[in-house]
């Protein structure tokens, strides 16, 4: 018979922490199994799992920036396949790629009696929207690039055509391009990644600075295959830095907050990018999005937005109503 973990197993075996298991199932890269109410994976699971290039993190623990995974992409259809086995927990599923400001919502929605637990849902802007339109997430955390007052507000309602949905802002942030200290490739511009000396390092299709950048593109009459790299793609802000940081790229796009963690790099502001929790109308009046919306208001949930940089709260709290 075949051999049966259980995600503390599969940890244990990967050395890594049982969350991240968690998230490994969520991603898709690693497959799993619901008996009951548990998660189970089994051998030939996770034999899949670790033929993926880069797959035992264990091995790389002491290389300090290490290269960008080859995560495969999601596409709308797979990523609401990946949240199958969560809707029948107990608890709302937002979905986003802003991992941080989820967990800020996870540990002050814990302190209210009226609040369910989060379940957090690793996708990009595209796909979560698409997930919500559809109802099969609850919430979606969106990062959209802005080069107007209102943008956003139109991007959101472009994805999600005719459903009513509350748009509850969070923060503005800066967006812009990582580029390695003291700028010795002398970038100042998007059109300076067209030169044949930058190698460029872009965020997946769907995700709100990919979108941001192929407007750009477009806008200004630039050729995507003129920028080396355009193609070359990662999942993460964290990624993108990475990227620049190890040498492995010149320039990525990401907001700024991640500068901190990689003194290496250096940056160019390129907009601003408007981060909001869309949710549907019908949820609004129900006293667990009642809950979360009142905590967007606290300030303690905006105290503990000021450390990271260039997050700015101004409009934290502001309610939007599309298509309404």
């Amino acid at each position: 018979m075949e051999k049966i973990y259980t995600t503390q197993e599969v940890a244990d075996q990967l050395k890594i922490k049982k969350s991240t298991v968690y998230e490994l199932i969520k991603r898709g890269e690693l497959s799993a199994s619901k008996v009951g109410k548990q998660i189970r994976i089994s051998q030939e699971q996770l034999d899949e799992y670790l033929k993926i290039p880069g797959s035992n993190s264990s091995s790389h623990a002491d290389e300090p920036l290490p290269g960008i995974l080859d995560i495969p992409l999601f596409t709308a259809d797979s990523a609401i396949r990946q949240m199958d086995y969560l809707l029948n927990a107990s608890g709302l599923i937002i979905s986003s790629q802003e991992s941080r400001v989820v967990e800020l919502f996870r540990s002050q929605l814990s302190l209210r009696p009226d609040s369910l637990p989060i379940l957090h849902s690793y996708m990009n802007e595209y796909n979560s929207l698409y997930s919500l339109y559809y109802e099969k997430t609850h919430m979606a955390l969106t990062s959209f690039c802005i080069g107007r007052e209102g943008q956003e507000i139109q991007q959101i309602q472009n994805l999600m055509p005719g459903k009513e949905a509350v748009v509850l802002h969070i923060c503005n942030l800066q967006a812009g391009l990582y580029i390695r200290k003291g700028n010795p490739k002398g970038i100042h511009t998007l059109k300076d990644l067209c030169r044949p000396d930058i190698r460029f390092i872009n965020r997946e299709k769907g995700n709100g600075y990919r979108i941001y950048m192929d407007s750009s593109l477009s806008t200004q009459n630039m050729e995507k295959a003129a920028i080396h790299g355009y193609q070359k793609e990662c999942l993460s802000h964290m990624s993108a830095a990475n990227a620049v940081a190890s040498g492995s790229a010149d320039a990525g796009i990401g907001d700024i907050s991640h500068l901190a963690a990689y003194p290496q790099l250096d940056y160019i502001p390129l907009s601003f990018a408007s981060m909001d929790l869309v949710f549907s109308k019908e949820a609004f009046n129900h006293p667990v999005f009642q809950s979360i919306a009142d905590t967007v208001n606290s300030q303690e949930f905006k105290n503990n937005l000021l450390p990271l940089k260039g997050y700015e709260i101004s409009k934290t709290g502001n309610c939007t109503f599309v298509n309404s």
